[in-house]
């Protein structure tokens, strides 16, 4: 009875590492899960099998030898939270949505990796999932006809820092095979990633300084044996490293031949660079988004960037986690964050402290100890590239990060009487929350992928509003209203509501709304056009019915240039350097044509005359 149950619950991790290995596959090689739809399919094909996974009586999450939820389930879930939390004030209500998504995946992928993480058999088996994967990566890249982007090695996720980051991951997992080993480390530099390259070297270089120091070290005699049982390896391993050389050091000569671009990126170590000041920048800006929202979660909370920029530029992701968290999870989710890192560092190092202090006697514990140190190296290099980088934008980085972590995870016995048999009733209560959780993301990212306009209600709004606003105007600006507190990153809604408002000789809100227009189109020329063009038709449509109001129009109509050219003057040395176009921000003909005759209409503007 005990022997088939023990057979059942290693066929269940063997089927959970293979399913794990295709998703993380699939996850990759769909643009590394970066679009909303794709999400909306991963979430549902993973809540799925974890629904039928639990119907057929085998627990993902817990078995009665593990107590299940910890620091790192609390994180996660409380992100979810904050995500949710974030709708109450977005920027973009769909991305809060997709945000929730998103950390309620990581949670299904780290409770799958927990559920193998006492299987060393089957962790073995992953982390060779991953080295194909990460192969598979580097082979397409180099294909002759997959497009470079910048002339830099991007493979299947179309942006080379990304690929950079999963082959860093999978070199710092150490391939056992050496051509594998320096196929992937060509193919890093391949990416011309500075970041990925750099962190690289230098998690490498602490792993193999405890590699070889702290383990050798607390191992002499397993040492000694290894060395006398494996002479006559000795000399096949250094004709096969002799080959990786060779291969190695030809790959780097060929780089600069034929991947130029790479090369120069690569080479441009100096923060003077505009990449790395870009990326200053954006930091500069996301704090500023945070604090301007008071350090509340807000859904899609980057997207409001155009309000705090100093010049443009434009991009769908801030380049760090740390800035990421802050906007959509809030001070909170930062604060969490940094208790849960600082929690997993402290137990971290006092499990290698107590290393330090043991000697290893065995293979399997020296075995065991290595592939700890690979997994949390590789962790390290992912947590820390995705604070200068756009990792969080590609979910197949962050199911790869998540998935490492909870394979790390280590049961403990004490854990164990947590869920005894008085405690029957709480692992019943815990499992069926966990089923209802993953029901709730199935039917809901279903839903979505049936009905894609369930959660894009802002369109049929919009459309709404257009179709009324003959027959009933404030209808039209009710409906407009609605769709901007859920999206406002919509300019041409905006652009509609001010024409509208306008038109019905609401001058007030009307020409509140054309600056709200320019407050998200804060250097785009074509756009102060639009705004110029349709304050000056309301004021001259109204000059007779609202001569005061009209006077306030010319009069902003008459400070459009001046507008343009103070925020070209407000550009720092930085900002000018960033902005290689600032000399052609300047206003058009037909900017200060208009300009100059809603001067002229101020002077010959007749007020109403008072009674004495």
């Amino acid at each position: 009875m005990i022997g088939a149950t023990l057979q059942q619950d290693s066929r269940a991790r063997s089927n959970t590492v293979r399913f794990l290995a295709l998703f993380l596959g699939l996850s990759v090689f769909i643009h590394g899960l970066y679009y909303p739809q794709e999400w909306l399919l991963f979430g549902f094909l993973l809540s799925a099998y974890i629904m039928s996974s639990f119907l057929y009586k085998r627990s993902i999450f817990m078995t009665e030898e593990y107590s299940g939820l910890g620091l790192t389930d609390f994180l996660l879930l409380g992100y979810i939270i904050f995500s949710l939390l974030g709708l109450l004030h977005p920027i973009k209500y769909t991305d809060g949505l997709l945000e929730a998504l998103r950390w309620g995946v990581f949670w299904f992928v780290y409770r799958l990796g927990v559920r193998i993480s006492s299987d060393e058999k089957a962790k073995r088996y992953l982390l060779q999932y991953i080295e194909w994967i990460a192969i598979a990566i580097a082979v397409i890249g180099w294909l002759p006809w997959i497009g470079k982007v910048g002339g830099r090695l991007s493979s299947v996720f179309g942006y080379p820092n990304a690929a950079a980051a999963f082959l860093g991951a999978a070199l710092l997992l150490y391939p056992q095979r050496k051509l594998v080993l320096i196929f992937l480390a060509v193919s890093l530099v391949g990416t011309g990633s500075r970041a990925g390259v750099g962190l690289f070297l230098i998690v490498l270089g602490v792993q193999q300084i405890f590699l070889r120091v702290n383990l050798q070290k607390n191992s002499p005699s397993l040492s000694i044996r290894q060395r006398f049982h494996q002479r006559p390896k000795i000399l096949s391993r250094y004709l096969r490293g002799l080959v990786g050389a060779m291969l190695g050091i030809a790959g780097t000569i060929l780089m600069p031949l034929y991947y130029k671009s790479a090369w120069e990126n690569l080479t441009a170590w100096g923060f003077s660079s505009s990449s790395w000041q870009e990326r200053i920048v954006y930091f500069q800006d996301g704090i500023s988004l945070a604090w301007n929202s008071g350090g509340v979660p807000q859904a899609g909370g980057w997207l409001a960037f155009p309000a705090v920029q100093h010049f443009p530029y434009w991009t769908a992701d801030p380049h760090s986690s740390f800035i990421h968290i802050l906007l959509n999870q809030g001070f909170l989710g930062i604060l969490s964050v940094g208790i849960w890192g600082s929690f997993s560092l402290a137990k971290a190092w006092k499990i290698w402290g107590r290393k330090n202090k043991q000697y290893i006697s065995s293979l399997t514990e020296l075995e065991d100890a290595k592939a700890q140190l690979k997994v949390s190296s590789a962790l390290v290099f992912l947590a820390l590239h995705s604070l200068v980088d756009a990792d969080f934008s590609f979910g197949a980085l962050g199911i790869l990060f998540w998935l490492l972590f909870g394979i790390l995870h280590k049961r403990r016995d004490y854990f164990r009487t947590i869920f005894s048999k008085q405690n029957k009733l709480l692992f019943m209560l815990s499992n069926m929350g966990m089923f209802g959780l993953s029901f709730i993301f199935c039917l809901i990212c279903g839903s979505a992928l049936l009905n894609p306009k369930m959660i894009e209600r802002e369109q049929i709004w919009n459309a709404q509003a257009v179709q009324c606003r003959e027959q009933d105007p404030e209808k039209s600006v009710e409906l407009w209203g609605k769709s901007l507190k859920r999206d406002q990153t919509q300019v041409k809604v905006r652009q509609e509501l001010a024409e509208h408002l306008l038109r019905q000789g609401n001058l007030d809100s009307g020409l509140e709304t054309v600056k709200d227009v320019l407050l998200w189109q804060p250097f785009e020329l074509e756009a102060y056009e639009w705004a110029q063009s349709v304050v000056w038709d309301a004021a001259e449509v109204n000059r007779q019915a609202q001569p005061e109001m009209t006077m306030l129009l010319y009069q902003w109509v008459e400070e459009v240039p001046e507008t343009i050219e103070g925020r070209a003057d407000d550009l720092n040395d930085l900002d000018l350097k960033l902005w290689q176009g600032h000399k052609n921000f300047l206003p058009s003909q037909h900017i200060k044509l208009l300009a100059d005759y809603a001067r002229q209409r101020q002077l010959t503007q007749l007020l109403p005359q008072h009674k004495l």
